[in-house]
């Protein structure tokens, strides 16, 4: 934990900032607007030393301001962000360039978090279920506590169903089903370890009925109006150009557009090589005239002169590649809302709409389910037959007549 006195402690967090490879006038642009305004807080509260309690203080403040209107939600972002990055500083003395981690609000204790650190170390779970691994355990932790046990010693088969029935009565039946899941893989854990008398493998093998939705596909003309959008004069439009077009023609999810490095770009052969981030399978594409000429106008005329090897890159210091899918999603939601294609959370108008807008087109063209979860790199061709429903032109070639079932009723029967 970083010590000294305010001012000497806000000096060498500017030079923390520096060595993370922001340029120096950036850094300083943050002392002045971030660490310094703490430093004279600390010193009006008559506080030499850096105290936690101010810096809450200030952000409480800073909050307070943009609450009432005096500052925007950018400005809001960067004092709240330099903040983070002087409370990284004192705790650990170094600075990392990373978004700030997520706190979880289920609050463990110590006995709780050992337990999901040693269940999640020796269990090899793929890194989009992880996450929600660590959710399920420490919500169900969470729940024992508030239920008074501060272990496990106590905790069997009625906690395990009175948990259940309360997860049904406020997630849908697909949370409920993947709760259920999860948790039956954390008391195989804790019965492995003899943590539990019990893995409660029967208790845990209930069946749930998830209903099954139909996510809407990008349509031509959205993705037209969506990329008329962007400045391609500028450096940033021509990279968010380059993305949204690779999305719609090649049907590439975003977290490999995000990963996608110079690499993986086979010029002479006009193709683009990758390993896909959700399978770990390698994937080849074709590269399209298109296609090709955009990413080489960013590569050219728009891409930060950098040792990254990621294309697509962050528009300010560092220049690194994005850190997220998320990043790519929320770019391509601006662009939607300048369209006047406004979004609702959890509608399916994402950036993923658009491989199922290529999906829909291939079926809807004939292409057989087979060839396009190989084009798409689907390992299971049941993530591919989704874009059947989506095709209602020949859905409706399925239709039976009602001969011999006709309905009963009706203002024409007597």
């Amino acid at each position: 934990m970083e010590s000294g006195k305010i001012n000497d402690f806000a000096m060498r967090a500017v030079g923390a900032v520096i060595a993370m490879g922001v340029s120096p006038r950036t850094a300083w642009e943050e002392y002045a607007n971030v660490f310094e305004p703490i430093a004279v807080m600390h010193k009006t509260r008559g506080r030499e030393y850096f105290e936690r309690g101010i810096v809450d203080e200030f952000l409480l403040e800073v909050s307070g301001r943009f609450d009432r209107g005096e500052i925007g939600w950018a400005h809001y972002r960067r004092l709240k962000r330099g903040t983070e990055r002087l409370l990284e500083f004192y705790e650990t003395g170094k600075m990392e360039w990373a978004c700030p981690g997520k706190v979880s609000k289920f609050k463990l204790n110590a006995y709780y978090e050992e337990i999901i650190k040693n269940f999640v170390s020796s269990s090899n779970f793929h890194p989009n279920t992880q996450g929600d691994v660590i959710w399920v355990s420490r919500k169900y932790f969470s729940w024992l506590l508030g239920e008074g046990h501060e272990n496990l010693s106590r905790a069997g088969v009625d906690e395990v169903q009175r948990f259940m029935t309360y997860c049904s009565h406020h997630m849908t039946f697909g949370s409920v089903h993947n709760t259920k899941l999860y948790l039956k893989r954390l008391y195989g854990y804790l019965a492995a370890c003899g943590l539990s008398e019990s893995a409660y493998e029967e208790l845990l093998s209930f069946s749930v009925i998830r209903g099954s939705r139909i996510f809407p596909a990008a349509s031509l003309r959205d993705v037209a109006a969506i990329l008329d959008q962007v400045d391609r004069r500028a450096p940033i439009g021509k990279r968010d150009y380059a993305i949204i077009l690779l999305g719609a023609v090649t049907g590439l999810r975003a977290i490999d557009i995000a990963r996608l490095k110079l690499s993986d770009m086979d010029w002479r052969r006009g193709e683009i090589r990758l390993v896909q981030a959700k399978t770990g399978k390698s994937l080849a594409l074709p590269l399209t005239r298109d296609v090709g000429e955009a990413i080489r106008d960013y590569i050219l005329h728009g891409r930060p002169h950098t040792i990254a090897e990621e294309i697509f890159l962050r528009d300010h210091r560092p220049y690194q590649g994005f850190r997220s899918a998320c990043s790519i999603g929320n770019m391509y939601d601006v662009y939607r809302e300048k369209a006047g294609l406004p979004r609702n959370a959890f509608d399916g108008n994402g950036f993923h709409s658009l491989r199922r807008g290529l999906g829909k087109n291939l079926v809807t063209s004939r292409i057989p389910v087979t060839m396009v979860a190989q084009i798409f790199g689907d390992e299971d061709i049941d993530s591919t037959k989704e874009y059947i429903a989506l095709d209602s032109v020949h859905l409706k070639e399925c239709a039976l007549p009602f001969t011999g079932i006709e309905p009963k009723g009706g203002a024409d029967d007597e």
